[in-house]
């Protein structure tokens, strides 16, 4: 995509990017020109630049981001122009520092080496393979369990206006179009109640007094200006269509909804920007109608404490923190939902009475729905991470094993005759297959990340089997070769060690390296002991390291 493009969805509109070094490019290092280069693209997000096992950050970036984390403020050599501001963050505890990033309103953009360091040939290649927006986050350590965490889009062309919402953690793509005189007041409605994390609109919207209202009421709320165009219906259309691998808009009910098309389009360019690719975990559109569903406004939700109590703001003693005993973060986002949008069509009503009924009249079978209930984990959120490709293998370990739960909670719903609970047990599918899948494939206890291996089942693959009898068989030699030596030296204290940066070593103490044979090739000097490799130790560590490299790279792309 081109640059031009990349900053209508970023939403810049300030030149602080090519502010933050107050130095000529060309005397800066071949790193940092690098570093600016990822810069340009994303001039309003800070930039976590991957070396090594941090993510750096310079310039004014650094500056603003260590403020914001409370970390050290350095600096580094930038070549003829001198020493820059320099900050960073340990790679493996990035989403603590990214959240208290998003939570200060900032947006993060993750710039990662994209080729092995060993292989590369000069600097390493880096790319930003995703941004982080309070809207587009899908970490479980960044959202709350039982609250949504919606991206909206909106706009006003005439009289109509349209907003969209999506919960990028969960695939939810809402849309809607307003009319009539009262549309002003109807749209803040409808984001005061749904309390998006991040709001979109055109530069043609942002001069409108509601704006600033919804700002002063919705505090936690980013909002944000893009480009005018990413709003157009005919752009906006064929994105939507080209998604979904549709013909026509008829089937989600947006045909006749322009305004409504142009905010879904707007709000699908934005996250496939962003994540740097296809979301494939977002559901089909689902139009509603705000009619559909009793007004309650902001006034309302607070006097009768429906979210938080009036003294202190708290959920606790609220009626949602009084009815919320769901056992799911997906229940407790749908009562959530339920309260706010209560209905008002009477037959919808009259079966969720019924069903409530059944389940108050059945204690037992209701305290066994819990049970099962509370050992599945946060299944939306779980598939939208996975789908996104920002899932772990204990995370798919966690979908088959609650997956695994379909069959006994279609069991314990067998008895019940109403028909909402009745429509909701014919409608489980125990996916046997995806279970069975994963059951057979993923370790019981899988690493924390992808890339420690060690993901899947012995017999599993056939190619991965055999490269891991490589390794065990390497490692095994070595151990015996340990032995070997000790014979043929004499040195008992000989030992055969690794480290990460000098790869196998023999070691032996000062005292003997009279005794070490000639073969021996001397690799690094201790105080009180000499490291020495032979070619037969140097032949097999490369077998084994080639071994340990496709092992890797071969379990990363069956994951």
């Amino acid at each position: 995509m081109s640059r031009e493009r990349e900053r209508k969805v970023s939403g810049s509109t300030s030149k602080r990017g090519d502010e933050t070094p107050q130095v000529a490019v060309q005397a800066l290092t071949p790193m940092l020109r690098q570093y600016l280069r990822a810069k340009e693209s994303c001039p309003d997000s800070i930039l976590f630049f991957r070396m090594g096992d941090f993510y750096e950050m310079f310039f004014e970036d650094a500056e603003v981001a260590s403020r914001i984390l409370e970390i050290a403020l350095t600096s580094r050599e930038g070549g003829r122009a001198g020493r820059v501001p320099m900050c960073g963050v340990p790679h493996h505890a990035a989403q603590g520092y990214i959240a208290k990033l998003i939570k200060a309103g900032k947006t993060v953009a993750i710039c990662d080496q994209v080729e092995d360091p060993k292989q590369a040939k000069g600097l390493v290649k880096r790319e930003i393979v995703r941004t982080v927006t309070p809207g587009t986050v899908t970490e479980p350590s960044l959202l709350e369990e039982k609250q949504n965490n919606y991206l909206a889009t909106l706009n006003i062309l005439d009289q109509n206006a349209g907003i969209a919402f999506v919960e990028l953690s969960t695939g939810e793509f809402l849309a809607t179009e307003l009319d009539g005189p009262a549309t002003q007041a109807n749209l803040k409605e409808e984001l005061v109640k749904m309390a998006p994390a991040e709001c979109l609109y055109p530069p043609s919207v942002a001069g409108h007094q509601w704006i600033e209202e919804l700002q002063t009421e919705l505090p936690d709320t980013v909002f944000k200006t893009i480009e005018e165009d990413l709003f157009d219906g005919h752009q906006a259309r064929k994105m939507l269509l080209d998604h979904y691998e549709l013909h026509s808009l008829k089937g989600f009910g947006l045909e006749n909804l322009p305004v409504a098309i142009g905010c879904a389009g707007a709000a699908l360019g934005y996250i496939m920007e962003t994540q740097k690719g296809d979301i494939v975990h977002l559901k089909p559109i689902r139009v509603y109608r705000p009619q559909d569903h009793l007004v309650v406004d902001r006034a309302t939700q607070r006097s009768l404490e429906l979210l938080a109590t009036m003294s202190e703001g708290k959920r606790s003693g609220s009626l949602l923190g009084v009815l919320d005993s769901t056992a799911t973060s997906m229940g407790g986002r749908l009562l959530k939902r339920w309260i706010t949008h209560p209905l008002v069509n009477i037959a919808q009503i009259r079966e969720r009475h019924e069903a409530v009924e059944e389940l108050v009249d059945a204690p037992q079978k209701r305290r066994a729905i819990g049970s099962v209930l509370s050992s599945v984990f946060d299944l939306e959120r779980l598939l939208g991470r996975l789908s996104c490709a920002t899932g772990t293998a204990r995370e798919m370990k966690m979908l088959g094993d609650s997956l695994g739960k379909i069959p006994e909670l279609r069991s314990v719903l067998a008895d019940f005759c109403g028909e909402l609970l009745r429509e909701l047990r014919d409608s489980l599918d125990d996916l046997d297959d995806l279970t069975s899948l994963v059951s057979e494939a993923i370790v019981d206890s899988p690493p924390i990340t992808v890339t420690e291996g060690g993901i899947f089942r012995d017999g599993y693959d056939e190619r991965l089997d055999e490269l891991r009898g490589l390794v065990r068989d390497g490692k095994s030699w070595i151990a015996s070769l340990q032995q070997d030596e000790i014979s043929r030296t004499g040195i008992t204290s000989l030992k055969i060690g690794y480290n990460r940066v000098f790869g196998y070593y023999i070691e032996v103490t000062k005292p003997n390296v009279h005794l070490v044979p000639s073969d021996y090739q001397r690799k690094q000097t201790l105080v009180n002991a000499e490291r020495y490799m032979t070619p037969a130790l140097k032949e097999r560590e490369e077998e084994i390291v080639h071994a340990e490299e496709r092992m890797m790279e071969l379990e990363y792309g069956l994951f």
